[in-house]
């Protein structure tokens, strides 16, 4: 398997909620109206940093008019 590409670890609520400047019952609100992709393991949910950056491409505006 060459090309391989390393794994990045899933993110908690908390380090995503940290990344977005926001408080967790934001990251939990973009979850919850699927705004956010996320990936439940048992009742934990993890948000995976490929997905958190599209997320942010995706709701990037410009100011400039």
């Amino acid at each position: 398997m060459a090309d391989a590409k390393p794994t990045l670890a899933l993110l908690t609520v908390e380090q995503t909620a940290e990344r977005l400047n926001v408080c967790k019952r934001t990251v939990y609100r973009r979850i919850k109206d699927r705004e956010l992709p996320f990936v439940r393991t048992g009742r934990l949910l993890r948000i995976d940093p490929v997905d958190l950056e599209r997320y942010i491409a995706v709701n990037r505006h410009s100011e400039a008019r």
